[in-house]
């Protein structure tokens, strides 16, 4: 990455924001492993895609700092699954809807932040 472009404020919002995500997705995953419900294969399979998901962020969430394009596209690809599974908790399950909610929110975010113009700059540089 060239020295003359600036990691944006937004871009290292983007990074904490990551962290926070990837760790409430480790608790939730293993959370909803220990507490599957009457559904134990749905609720054995959500909880283990969870956890897979939050640790995949976790691990790129250095190279989003960095301006890596790879993390980026991966941060992207990830955070759409979590815009998804928010909207999903929030519509299917009554028990965990601000949940569901909070993690679409908190996925909207993030791909703002990290698809705004300036982050694109930082990320082409």
């Amino acid at each position: 990455m060239s020295d003359t472009v600036k990691r944006p404020f937004g871009v290292t919002i983007v990074f904490v924001l990551i962290l926070i995500a990837g760790v409430l997705g480790l608790v939730a995953g293993v959370l909803v492993l220990f507490n599957r419900g009457d559904n134990e294969t749905v609720g054995w399979t959500y909880g283990l895609v969870t956890i897979l998901m939050s640790v995949i962020y976790l691990l790129v969430a250095k190279g989003i700092a960095n301006g890596s394009r790879v993390s980026r596209l991966i941060v992207g690809i990830i955070t759409v699954l979590h815009l998804l599974s928010g909207v999903w908790i929030a519509i299917v399950s009554s028990g965990h809807r601000l949940t569901g909610v909070v993690q679409a929110v908190l996925a909207l975010v993030i791909l703002f932040m990290l698809y705004n113009a300036r982050a694109s700059r930082f990320f082409r540089a």
